[in-house]
């Protein structure tokens, strides 16, 4: 009687064990996919100007792409010139647009952009090749005003001064190979590449990113009933760059959201060299930027020109590179940056975009 009891334990652990090995076969001890940030159309992270894909290892979008596609969004990731007109760019970006479109079959995509990508992203919304199939716009420290960076610029290095033909070739040397780089077909951040752009010019990107240009090319090109009425570039001649909620521009056009969020931090860690040596060198050609009782900005673009649509948060404690969580992540330590943008999909999909 106790070697059958034995041999009915016996089979009745096999059976067990068996039963687990196919259930666990069957994927039921799988971990569910993440879905926090599975937006219902893909992603399309527009860079701004130095902007790239991936290029020797290091993601543009630090540790931001990676995050959405953690938690469950499909990620694209364009490559627009470096250093070049809003017209170009915008180009660029209708094209890329319609390839990724081509490349999911999605009906639609949401555009992310950084910076310059800003007017690039506010181009392809109006186009007339791509509008239908663009579900939002939402903009991470947008330019969407210019900056007076350039005009500050531009007067220090004059026109044919020695400078300008000394420095501007040895920058544009740099834009040129970042492009290179850049431009190599490879999975590094998504399955995307755009193609290789043209001949990057400092130059021409100081003129696309000058104020009243800006002003001209977004009457000509792009949509402003999403921009607040207020002028805040030049009351008070911008200072403490705030924008009077009341003036906020539509949230939505054309069947297109629009979204967007900022920082107003000059520096927020002396350890990043971004920080303590970039951000100073555009200081020398903005000195007011500096003054605690002068403009609130970035230390690229003002506070108040990064408004568009419906605003999150204009005051992170955040600087223009803190907002791609450069560099490589040594940027605001008061910030966990990618799940600003992991949230930002979430509420995306929760508006059923």
């Amino acid at each position: 009687m106790k070697w059958n009891f034995n041999k009915v334990a016996l089979a009745a652990a096999i059976s067990s064990t068996l039963l687990i090995t196919t259930q666990a076969n069957a994927g039921w001890f799988d971990k569910p996919e993440p879905t926090f940030a599975k937006t219902k159309y893909p992603i399309v992270m527009v860079g701004g100007a130095f902007a790239f894909d991936s290029a020797i290892g290091i993601d543009y979008w630090y540790g931001i792409t990676d995050a959405l596609r953690e938690q469950g969004a499909e990620v694209y990731v364009t490559n627009l010139s470096s250093a070049e007109l809003n017209e170009v760019r915008g180009e660029e970006l209708v094209y890329d647009i319609e390839q990724i479109l081509a490349l999911t079959g999605a009906d639609k995509v949401n555009l992310i952009a950084h910076s310059q990508g800003a007017l690039a992203s506010r181009f392809a919304a109006n186009d007339e090749r791509v509008s239908d199939s663009i579900a939002s716009v939402s903009t991470s420290h947008g330019m969407n005003k210019g900056t007076h960076f350039s005009e500050g610029f531009r007067a220090a290095v004059e026109e044919g001064s020695t400078i300008e033909k000394l420095g501007v070739p040895l920058i544009n040397f740099v834009f040129n190979t970042l492009e290179l780089l850049s431009a190599k077909e490879d999975a590094a951040d998504g399955d995307y590449d755009s193609p290789a752009r043209g001949e990057q010019d400092l130059l021409r990107l100081a003129q696309a990113t000058n104020r009243e240009q800006v002003a001209l090319y977004a009457d000509e090109f792009t949509d402003m009933s999403v921009m607040p009425t207020q002028d805040c570039m030049t009351i008070n001649n911008g200072e403490k760059g705030d924008v009077d909620p009341a003036y906020y521009g539509q949230t939505e056009s054309n069947g297109i959201k629009y979204y967007s969020w900022g920082g107003n931090k000059y520096s927020t860690n002396v350890l990043d060299p971004l920080d303590s040596m970039l951000v100073p060198v555009f200081g020398l050609f903005v000195p007011e930027y500096k003054s605690e009782d002068g403009f609130q900005w970035d230390g690229l673009v003002p506070m108040c020109g990064q408004a568009i649509g419906q605003v999150i948060k204009l005051d992170y404690n955040a600087n223009h590179f803190d907002a791609i969580n450069q560099l490589m992540g040594l940027g605001s330590w008061k910030l966990n940056i990618p799940a600003i943008y992991t949230k930002h999909a979430n509420m995306l999909a929760q508006q059923g975009l």
